[in-house]
């Protein structure tokens, strides 16, 4: 009886020494995003994962966390679009209390940030969807700077409000110069900004623990990950070696999908059109009209371009190396099944007669340089008895 008290009591104690996920903060104006109760096992399960059975021994801890904040921070807004200082200053909250929050499951911290970030996309998108229809003067001398991870986060809504009005004009100029008419450019341009707030609205909580698995395994080694059920099924596609596609992997780089790699065999590679660093900024069916692209989830873009052995899919490309300002390449080509026959591990049998050839030549190379070593030795032995008599 004693001893089934203390085992009652040493349980309450445990427990009690894990607190309870804390109540995540609403953000305002968009539908806040949450995580499940799989979600919560999951990520104590993964920290106890880490902890016992990683090569590197790596115990989650403060500098862990910091790590791992600032990489979520950074793959959710990696060209500081979005994000105010006021919101990075507030993150911070949490920069040395990840640790213990995931070894209690608690991820109300991620997903609040994610809200945030949620939030100033829609407010971005919406304040560009009105820039869309101003009347630019396209003949001013202005300057955007396009890959803003190396600047300062903006200090106010205002002052990023100024950054996206000239975005919405750099990319109106990038449309103009392509040759199409300014109508449909202020038409295709309005569709991907639809199209980004579409986007985020369809984001779910597999979508945001993916994002914080990735920068919570990275962090302790860049070769360990996470698959959430749908990027699981993409690593099932390259363990069967198998997928029909174009053969080309992608990849989200600000906000727009580039080809990471050409797979040998597959119609992008005998084709000879696409090379590593392209950017895809449109897809069609078949003859189909263009869809833009820019700003889509990278599983959306892959979905449009994969498709059955035998059909055709049209891409507008920007060539590696090019501006994003450059007159977009149409590339067809027609989907085949991907057999990563190329990238599997190679072996050759030689003939047992040439290795005994190789062993024969081996032996008599080792007998000639013992001879000549003997040899130097015995020359050595002569000339040091001189010097060792002057020495005497």
């Amino acid at each position: 009886m004693l001893k089934r008290i203390f085992f009652v009591i040493f349980t309450a104690a445990v427990l009690a020494c894990h607190a309870a996920p804390k109540t995540q903060p609403m953000v305002e104006g968009v539908t806040n995003v949450k995580p499940d109760e799989q979600q919560q096992l999951v990520i104590k399960e993964v920290v106890n994962l880490i902890e016992s059975y990683n090569y590197k021994k790596i115990q989650i801890n403060d500098s862990i966390s910091s790590i791992i904040l600032d990489k979520y921070i950074k793959s959710l807004d990696q060209g500081k679009n979005y994000f105010l200082a006021s919101d990075i200053k507030e993150f911070e909250k949490y920069r040395y209390t990840l640790d213990d929050d995931f070894k209690n499951g608690d991820l109300s911290g991620p997903f609040f940030i994610y809200n945030v970030y949620a939030k100033r996309l829609n407010e971005y998108f919406t304040y560009s969807l009105a820039q869309i229809k101003t009347k630019f003067d396209f003949n001013q001398n202005d300057s955007y700077v396009y890959d803003r991870e190396k600047q300062p986060w903006a200090t106010s809504s205002t002052a990023l409000n100024d950054t996206w009005k000239k975005r919405v004009k750099y990319e109106l100029i990038n449309l103009n110069l392509a040759g199409t008419a300014e109508a449909k450019n202020v038409e295709t341009l309005t569709k991907r900004y639809q199209n980004l707030q579409s986007q985020t609205s369809k984001t779910n909580n597999q979508d945001v623990f993916q994002i914080l698995m990735d920068a919570f395994t990275e962090s302790i080694d860049p070769h360990t990950n996470y698959f959430n059920p749908t990027n699981a099924a993409a690593f099932n596609e390259d363990m069967s070696r198998s997928f029909e596609g174009i053969g080309a992997r992608l990849q989200l780089e600000n906000e727009v999908v580039k080809i990471s790699e050409i797979i040998a065999g597959g119609p992008a590679f005998k084709g000879k059109q696409l090379s590593a660093g392209d950017r895809i900024i449109a897809v069609a069916q078949g003859d189909g009209e263009f869809v833009d692209v820019i700003g889509w989830r990278l599983d959306n873009t892959v979905s449009k371009i994969k498709g059955p052995k035998g059909t055709k899919v049209r891409l507008k490309v920007i060539p590696s190396g090019k501006e994003m300002s450059s007159k977009p390449v149409i590339i067809e080509l027609v989907r085949d099944k991907i057999v990563l026959e190329e990238t599997s591990a190679k072996k050759k049998l030689k003939p047992l007669i040439v290795m005994v050839k190789n062993i024969k030549s081996g032996l008599l190379l080792y007998q000639r340089s013992m001879q000549i070593l003997k040899r130097l030795t015995q020359v050595i032995k002569i000339t040091k008895v001189p010097h060792a008599t002057l020495e005497n």
